[in-house]
């Protein structure tokens, strides 16, 4: 009888495990399945479940992002169905889903670290041959090509992570940008009123966020301009963020 190589595989990780378990019980120790780092995606799925609704529609009205009335109003004007767009961080693609609606004759890139979140949108984001979908490092975006993306996009993805973290994908923007292209993109202000009581209110709370972070104009405006940007707009949003657009010159 031929054993198959797969069951061979089970047998030497099974008394692999024996054996460690075996070791490490002296001390009191046991081991068990590190989980990948899933970010919000499962979460929201099930969040969204158990409230008998489709996912995205739920985040819409959880979470405050009418992502339709934000797009209209700060990124579809500066695009066509021809264009070509990079969004970062789309989670369960709760703006996805309306960007890929109109970027049709172009090619719409969507990059996410948390591979479930790319998984669920190969699953489940309509079919258009203008999307690529992509696994990143969570620090860099996966093209060695520059000055080729029309427009560079996110929500909520600024909104946590440090300083570090934004200048380093505001130089990603500006290297794969087009002169003349844009970035959109939010954050807390703590120089808005409205910042800083989401700031005073969300450490008042039990259980604070400490993902979130928060920023001042003057230090987001510096970093655009040292990066070649311009700032052309901010727009507040019911959440508490403040979306910034910036055109690279």
């Amino acid at each position: 009888m031929t054993v198959g190589m797969s069951t061979l595989k089970e047998g030497a990780v099974n008394a692999l495990k024996r054996a460690a378990k075996a070791s490490l019980a002296p001390f009191n120790l046991t081991i068990s399945r590190v989980q990948p780092y899933e970010a919000c995606t499962l979460e929201w799925v099930e969040e969204a479940q158990r409230e008998g609704m489709a996912v995205n529609d739920y985040i819409e009205k959880d979470q405050r992002k009418p992502a339709l009335s934000e797009l209209e109003s700060l990124v579809f004007p500066h695009l066509s169905k021809a264009s070509i767009v990079c969004e970062l961080g789309p989670g369960t693609g709760v703006y996805t889903r309306y960007l890929s609606r109109l970027i049709t004759d172009g090619e719409l890139h969507v990059i996410d670290s948390d591979s479930n979140a790319i998984e669920f949108l190969r699953k489940h984001l309509p079919a258009n041959p203008a999307v690529r979908l992509y696994v990143n490092s969570g620090t860099s975006l996966p093209f060695e090509h520059r000055d080729w993306v029309d427009l560079a996009f996110c929500a909520s993805m600024f909104t946590g992570g440090n300083l570090s973290y934004f200048c380093r994908y505001v130089d990603e923007f500006a290297r794969v940008l087009k002169s003349g292209g844009h970035c959109v993109f939010d954050y807390f202000d703590v120089c808005t009123e409205q910042g800083w009581q989401g700031l005073q209110r969300n450490m008042a709370r039990k259980r604070p966020i400490f993902a979130y972070a928060y920023h001042c104009t003057e230090t987001i405006d510096k970093v655009l301009n040292s990066r070649g940007f311009r700032v052309l707009g901010r727009s507040t949003t019911g959440r508490g963020s403040v979306f910034v657009t910036a055109q690279k010159i």
